[in-house]
């Protein structure tokens, strides 16, 4: 894969802002199988520093809710708004068993290389992760630890 969209982005933010795996270039790759489409509300669970809600929002102008329990919501709004994201992204400080997001509320709900903080837990995706995404949506409910 040529990662096209992912090899844009100023190596020394997306490395500065790396907790793991190179998360935007494993959500490119996902991001083909998914259908995204202009103004759909995007969970993003886990986004770290946010470097795959920053991904989303400028490559397929949806609104994300940049969600994670280890960074803080003003750390996040910080970067969001250096990339002059703040009007696309959400910030949210949030437990992965409390979220605090109505049932359908989402068009789609990715978690890039932080499934596994929360997921393992016996019918956690049934219970918690699957119910926000809008039913007819349901394939577009993603992870990828």
């Amino acid at each position: 894969m040529m990662f096209t969209k992912s090899n844009k982005y100023d190596f020394d933010f997306v490395k500065e802002n790396m907790m793991g795996p190179n998360s935007m270039k494993i959500l490119e790759e996902l991001s083909e199988s998914l259908k995204l489409e202009k103004g759909m509300r995007i969970l993003d669970l886990g986004c770290g520093r946010g470097l795959t809600s920053i991904f989303l929002a400028k490559e397929y102008d949806v609104t994300v809710f940049a969600t994670d329990l280890w960074i803080s919501a003003t750390d996040n709004y910080e970067r969001i708004k250096s990339m002059g994201l703040e009007d696309k992204i959400i910030p949210i400080h949030a437990e992965a068993h409390d979220l605090p997001f109505a049932n359908a509320f989402f068009d789609a709900a990715v978690c890039i290389d932080a499934y596994s903080f929360f997921g393992a837990e016996k019918d956690y995706l049934t219970n918690h992760f699957a119910p926000l995404v809008k039913k007819e949506d349901k394939l577009q409910l993603q992870f990828l630890d």
